[in-house]
């Protein structure tokens, strides 16, 4: 119960902008610590944990409509494609978050590739947060939609959220479709299927937030039965060594 009520508080501080109790002044990775920090300092990997939570839950979802679903999926390797955009992923590396075969068209494979941002950090501070969506679509369109267009015979969408529980435009497009589906197929009212939708992954959001707050980046340092040893040598030789 303590535990809920203090996330409960450190959301609302966050909500409201105000400052958080019991927080380190300085990151384990050297920076000043604060919330907008927080959100974006990739030490403890939390940023990644954050993105693929967001993925599993929409591919989870995804897979109440659609049978074949695949995380992470391998796209074709190129033979002798050229693509007319430098940014394009060319590489083997390519793998978008989610494909889901059928979602948008029959037999036709729907890729999908996730991001989370964080609208407070100080490279946005001079965007507007509608703006700050578009950019990210731009970026993701640039990177798959022409090598899933050409080569997988596929179609492409960016599925950008951002922490504080907002989405771009696209986003907003493929929740009320998926919702209409699983409406649809589980005979379950619409509008509640989309409330459903938006305060599960909103809690989520919320979730993801507080850990990159609250989760602990530094390695503590543990004694092994082998320090231990060496002191107790160390102390019967009369040795004079330092184990701080």
């Amino acid at each position: 119960s303590s535990g809920i009520n203090a996330e409960y508080g450190d959301c609302l501080r966050i909500r409201y902008g105000k400052e958080l109790t019991g927080v380190p002044a300085n990151c384990a990775c050297g920076s000043q610590f604060n919330v907008t920090h927080a959100l974006n300092c990739p030490k403890g990997g939390f940023v990644s944990i954050r993105h693929n939570e967001v993925r599993d839950f929409l591919a989870n979802m995804i897979s109440q409509v659609q049978s074949d679903v695949e995380v992470e999926p391998h796209l074709q390797p190129l033979e002798g494609e050229q693509m007319r955009l430098r940014s394009a992923i060319t590489g083997d590396q390519a793998r978008p978050d989610i494909r889901a075969r059928g979602f948008y068209r029959a037999g036709q494979q729907a890729y999908f590739d996730i991001k989370v941002v964080n609208p407070n950090s100080e490279s946005y501070v001079k965007t507007a947060t509608k703006k700050v969506y578009e950019n990210a679509e731009k970026q993701k369109i640039r990177s798959y939609n022409e090598r899933i267009i050409n080569v997988e015979r596929g179609s492409f969408v960016p599925l950008i959220f951002s922490t504080s529980g907002g989405m771009g435009r696209q986003s907003e497009t493929f929740v009320k479709l998926l919702c209409n589906k699983i409406s649809y197929k589980s005979r379950q009212n619409y509008n509640d299927t989309v409330r459903y939708f938006r305060t599960k992954l909103s809690f989520l959001l919320r979730k993801l937030v507080l850990l990159c707050v609250r989760g602990t980046r530094a390695i503590k340092q543990t004694k092994t039965c082998e320090d231990t040893d060496f002191q107790y040598i160390c102390f019967a030789s009369k040795l004079n060594v330092n184990f701080s």
